[in-house]
């Protein structure tokens, strides 16, 4: 994103867009502390999570006796849009307590 957009915007932009990836960066402090054994440990958690969240909705999707990608993307699409608003929530949560607005 950072090519698309330059200077600050750009970097917001990414920033969203890695928040939106690794939704548990919030949770670990991500925005006011870092380290690369953070990162990984966001990572690690945040890809278990997106995995756990796929086999929820396959569970959920299978129960129809008809079923595709489709729906399956579909009911994915509104579950983790829960977990998006979630993430950006915590996000903007953070920068409130930081002095942000």
């Amino acid at each position: 994103m950072k090519f698309f957009f330059s200077g600050s915007i750009g970097g917001g932009v990414s920033f969203i867009c890695m928040v939106m990836a690794l939704p548990v960066m919030p949770l670990l402090g991500m925005p006011a502390t870092g380290g690369s054994s953070r990162l990984l440990v966001a990572i690690a958690l945040s890809g278990a999570m997106w995995w756990l969240l796929g086999q929820v909705v396959a569970a959920r999707v299978t129960q129809r006796p008809v079923v595709g990608w489709r729906e399956w993307t579909r009911e994915f699409v509104v579950m983790g849009s829960g977990l998006w608003v979630g993430a950006a929530g915590g996000l903007l949560l953070g920068a409130f307590l930081l002095g942000a607005f």
